[in-house]
């Protein structure tokens, strides 16, 4: 609202201490002096606003609370306009359809539209959830992704209509207007009141010959690709927003992309809060002798030392080359070995044969003490 903006209790008119009932039955009063539709004035429009707006703030325990402590100010810090009036949607509709003065949403999605109020920006904003997978590098260094999602555009054949070309016909119930007035006498009194049209829903039209191509519902799903860019040191799981215009052909607004960020599925490594744990296939002779393996790293290639005689499941861990945690510190580089047997070739075979002879002797000793189950 331009200009400074006015008490919430003096605009409802009701004192400081007023129970939700007192500020419920004042906000009735008031829908029914200045809701648009029944007061015609210049001035009706700004102040059915006005008054939604603080009864959505001083009906809401939290949301009153602050404003009683820190003035509009206090709020404009933690909350946005669309906040206000999100928790008490079904309240406002409950309390219209008291009134029978028709869908409250209806209204204000009108009102906000002319008049370029963040509810109806909020509305046209489409959020949509895709997952993009990373390699471990991409996550460190960060990455350009080419995204695909689907979006409802305009129906090219009817042109949104929802009909065949002549197949839409003005609502007879209502003649067009979208809502339908009911007037009552009560001795010299006469009430009007005015709700939404039930044949048409309140578009003053009826589709008798629905269009072929959307089926009736003036939008068609298409997909659409956006290349976006991952910041470096993400981590894996990490929630990404981007806003993306969208042309007057997809609807108009803006669609929010959603993005969902992971590791790709690899046998040779996995991320485990920070920690790159790499899978290095060694041979049989390089688990008893030791060896040293060469890895590309995220941030540049690095030798790694196997000590000789590595017992199964134990690891090498290198501090602080692995990704970056959710704290902000960098993650482990853990190298767990798996023993991989080379013998594809009669050679390799052989000596392997002359080998497993001379550990028989040996191992079944062992075999005899660990396997004795007393």
């Amino acid at each position: 609202m331009p200009g400074a903006k006015k008490d919430y209790y003096e605009i409802l008119g009701v004192p400081r201490n007023a129970t939700k009932d007192e500020i419920k039955k004042a906000y009735r009063r008031l829908v029914l002096q200045y809701h648009p539709d029944r007061n015609k004035s210049p001035e009706a429009e700004e102040k059915f606003k006005e008054i939604s707006e603080a009864y959505a703030v001083l009906m809401d325990d939290e949301k009153r609370r602050i404003y009683d402590m820190y003035g509009h100010e206090g709020l404009s810090g933690t909350y946005t306009r669309e906040d206000f009036f999100r928790s008490r949607m079904e309240d406002f509709e409950d309390i219209f359809r008291d009134l029978g003065l028709g869908s409250f949403s209806s209204l204000f999605e009108r009102l906000f539209r002319d008049f370029g109020f963040g509810i109806y920006e909020e509305r046209t904003a489409r959020e949509v959830v895709v997952d993009v997978e990373l390699s471990p590098k991409e996550l460190f260094n960060g990455a350009r992704k080419t995204v695909q999602y689907s979006v409802l555009e305009v129906c090219r054949s009817c042109g949104g209509s929802g009909a065949e070309p002549g197949g839409l016909k003005t609502c007879s119930n209502c003649r067009g207007t979208g809502q339908v007035v009911k007037t009552s006498v009560l001795g010299f009194m006469t009430y009007s009141m005015a709700r939404t049209c039930e044949v048409c829903g309140g578009t003053g039209r009826i589709v008798e010959r629905p269009c072929k191509t959307c089926r009736g519902s003036g939008r068609v799903q298409s997909f659409r690709k956006q290349d976006i860019d991952i910041p470096r040191g993400i981590s894996d799981g990490s929630i990404l927003q981007f806003r993306v215009p969208e042309s007057s052909s997809h609807g108009g607004g803006e669609t929010i992309l959603v993005v969902r960020v992971g590791v790709k599925k690899s046998p040779y490594y996995y991320v485990r809060d920070g920690d790159l744990v790499v899978r290095a296939p060694i041979s049989p002779s390089e688990a008893v002798l030791g060896t040293t393996v060469k890895i590309q790293g995220v941030d540049g290639s690095l030798e790694v030392k196997i000590p000789p005689r590595m017992r199964p499941g134990a690891s090498v861990v290198v501090k602080g080359r692995g990704l970056w945690r959710r704290t902000g510190v960098r993650g482990d580089l853990i190298v767990r070995p798996v023993i991989v047997a080379p013998i594809r070739s009669e050679e390799v075979k052989r000596l392997y044969e002359q080998i497993h002879r001379s550990e028989k002797a040996v191992m079944e000793r062992w075999r005899g003490k660990a396997l004795r189950l007393e």
